[in-house]
């Protein structure tokens, strides 16, 4: 037989109260456990939903765009691959006013390419240069170019190293085929610096219209206005679709001329209005244009 031991039951209604308050101050006491994960699950909550603003930030992209940034990213392509066709020519350009000092009108072995058409075309040039050129936007010229083209001219320097001149030309045609408004920006390596030794002298028939502007504080930036009544024009290339042949346009229109870090810049222009203000606008994008040092100081 089973031995079962007896208790005695007590009443302890007289002490419920103080029973009530015992028990709430250990519960009080006892950590939440839900205070201790809610970081974790608010930092949960916000990974996945950037996760999926991500995704639906890829697929509301165009298939073609999204193709041309792996493009860009993994495929540069090189001169060669770029500029395929020769085509006739037999005159260069070079700025007559400095032609002395950087020797641009001597050149052997000249070949001319058939130029590119299209702003995405000169994107395309300026990359395989480097840090040479920040292209000017369409949009951001001080008239409405209905034309950009970029032209390629080799030859060899001195020591038989490939020297390469592009011209990266905006323009604003007519209907008849007049270039209204142009800039011509032209830049060709070169092996040394040609500003080095050069000294404006008076006796020179120009000396007095060439004025430093100043790409920046330690580089200079030559500029020089347009001058009808000399005999010094400045001069760009011009493609005739036709014939498959690169003419030399000579003209009168105002010119920058500089050389930065192994190369020669010289840039033309024909802007109507207020010339001052066209000059002021003018030096601003080649400062712009050529990425210097200074360049943040000195736009």
């Amino acid at each position: 037989m089973d031995k079962h031991t007896m208790h005695v039951l007590k009443d302890v209604s007289a002490h419920k109260e103080a029973i009530i308050q015992k028990v709430q101050q250990q519960i009080q006491q006892e950590p939440y456990p839900s205070k201790q994960l809610w970081p974790y699950r608010a930092l949960a909550v916000m990974m996945t939903c950037s996760i999926l603003l991500f995704i639906a930030w890829q697929a509301s992209k165009p298939f073609d765009h999204l193709t041309t940034e792996i493009l860009h990213e993994e495929e540069k392509q090189s001169f060669t691959d770029l500029f395929q066709i020769e085509v006739e020519g037999t005159e260069t350009t070079f700025s007559q006013y400095l032609q002395i000092a950087d020797e641009l009108h001597h050149r052997e072995n000249i070949k001319f390419y058939e130029p590119l058409q299209g702003f995405e075309a000169m994107q395309a040039v300026a990359t395989t240069m480097g840090d040479a050129v920040h292209l000017i936007d369409p949009k951001n010229l001080p008239f409405k170019s209905n034309i950009q083209e970029v032209y390629a001219v080799t030859s060899e320097m001195r020591d038989g190293s490939l020297q390469k001149l592009f011209q990266f030309t905006y323009k604003e045609k007519s209907l008849t085929g007049v270039d209204r408004q142009y800039i011509n920006f032209t830049v060709t390596n070169v092996d040394h610096n040609p500003l080095v030794n050069y000294k404006f002298k008076d006796s020179q028939d120009f000396s007095g219209e060439i004025k430093n502007v100043g790409l920046s504080f330690m580089n200079p930036l030559y500029f020089r206005a347009m001058t009808p009544d000399k005999g010094f024009a400045y001069s760009y290339y011009y493609y005739d679709a036709a014939g498959k042949r690169i003419y030399q346009i000579s003209t009168r229109a105002n010119e920058f001329y500089t050389y930065y870090n192994g190369y020669v810049y010289q840039i033309g222009y024909q802007l109507n209005g207020d010339q001052q203000e066209a000059q002021e606008k003018m030096v601003a994008i080649a400062r712009e244009f050529i990425p210097h040092i200074n360049s943040a100081n000195a736009k």
